[in-house]
């Protein structure tokens, strides 16, 4: 049996079954909560609230966790939001088993897991290069996606099935025993050699400007945080609302909801097939050409409504664009940067990205309230779509073929 190269690395693997027993549970939480909003409020604008207060966090907190990633032991910071995301996401069930609602809290629990992915995400994002070799960077990030999409198929269906056995609340207690068990996973990584910054406090604001600072004098990331941005207004105000159309336009139970996000990983697993196959295109071409994908799906989900067939393939082709997008987004970054300054870049790169998010998010809900989600679909996907032809005049499109890395390098550096 061939096995992959990156598999034979024991620090790669303790990486991929963490995420990937993180993320199963996580989507426990991504159903349930929505849902629970929506049982006590039935409002597009109170759901689309939970998106945006979800990617809030990104914004706030990843300036600081990508500074802290550059400073401070990866391993420690990925154990603890694992164990502390583990108690936080009990206070819901907690709070129902009192006989007591609250949005508020809810909203809250929301907002400190996503604070708390804030750091660890640049901290898990920036290990990869520590533990991997740059050539075998594709390969490891693809597999990430692969297990993550995997588990984007088993995870829904088995969060719809369970909330319809046991309840909105009471699934959350497979996150919380998930993360748990991340963190203990991530206890047996193997850090590197020890830092020359270990023992010392963490300086945050000169480390921020540094890492803005190169981004904003590396054309190619400057050009793809702002591409990503303009694609993220589109796709946030789709996202924010999909659960609200799904529930409410079209009546699906828990269990047919997550039937529709376990088909929909059909997507990102053709993507990660197409990844490793399309490494000699340009990474921001991919880029580019992905954000085109995602508008033209967003578009096409008007006419879900009449057939479920349309509504999976639009959500096949959303989700696979968005994943081979983020596969070269987050092996371009890689590439290009020193590993000293990796932590701080992607968190910059991440923040500009993720502003998008919870601004779209919060106008798309507000405007629920008042006309049909479909225009709002249709004005999404064509802003994705613009954006992403705005894209091929910046220097994250490469128009004269595939270059080396050197090249690339030297070319977005000045």
């Amino acid at each position: 049996m061939n096995i992959p190269k990156v598999f034979k690395n024991r620090r790669y693997l303790v990486l991929f079954f963490g995420m990937t027993i993180s993320k199963f549970g996580m989507w426990f939480f991504m159903i349930s909560l929505p849902l629970i909003v929506y049982d006590l409020t039935q409002s597009a604008s109170k759901m689309a609230l939970v998106f945006a207060i979800e990617i809030i966090p990104q914004v706030l907190f990843s300036l600081i966790g990508g500074a802290l990633a550059d400073q401070v032991s990866k391993k420690k910071i990925m154990v603890f939001g694992d164990f502390t995301s583990a108690l936080i996401v009990l206070i819901v069930p907690l709070m129902f088993w009192m006989e007591y609602s609250s949005l508020f809290v809810i909203y809250a629990v929301a907002f400190v897991l996503a604070s708390l992915a804030a750091f660890h995400h640049p901290s898990f994002e920036s290990a990869v290069p520590e533990v991997l070799p740059h050539e075998d960077l594709i390969q490891g990030n693809s597999y990430f996606r692969l297990s993550e999409n995997i588990i984007t198929f088993i995870g829904p269906a088995v969060a719809g099935f369970m909330i319809a056995i046991v309840g909105n609340v009471n699934v959350l207690l497979v996150t919380g025993a998930t993360f748990l068990c991340a963190g203990t996973i991530f206890l047996f990584l193997k850090s590197p050699s020890p830092s020359q910054n270990v023992g010392k406090i963490p300086k945050l604001l000169k480390p921020i400007k540094e890492g803005l600072k190169y981004v904003f004098s590396t054309k190619i990331l400057l050009a793809g945080s702002l591409v990503i941005f303009g694609i993220n207004i589109g796709f946030g105000a789709v996202e924010s609302l999909f659960m609200f159309f799904l529930r409410d336009y079209i009546q699906f139970t828990s269990t047919q909801i997550g039937m529709v996000f376990s088909l929909q990983a059909i997507g990102p697993v053709i993507a990660v097939f197409l990844a490793g196959r399309l490494k000699h295109i340009p990474r921001g071409n991919i880029i580019v050409f992905s954000g085109i994908l995602i508008g033209i799906g967003q578009i096409l989900l008007i006419f879900s409504q009449s057939y479920v067939i349309a509504l999976i393939v639009c959500q096949i082709l959303i989700k696979g664009s968005v994943t081979l997008l983020a596969i070269n987004w987050f092996t371009l970054r890689q590439e290009l940067v020193p590993s000293n300054l990796l932590g701080r870049v992607i968190s910059s790169t991440r923040m500009a990205a993720f502003l998008a998010l919870p601004i779209s998010a919060m106008i798309a809900g507000f405007l629920a309230d008042f006309i049909s989600v479909i225009p709002i679909f249709i004005a999404a996907g064509t802003i994705a779509i613009v954006c992403s032809l705005i894209g091929m005049k910046t220097s994250l499109f490469v128009k004269n073929g595939p270059k080396t890395l050197n090249e690339k390098v030297d070319i977005h550096q000045n």
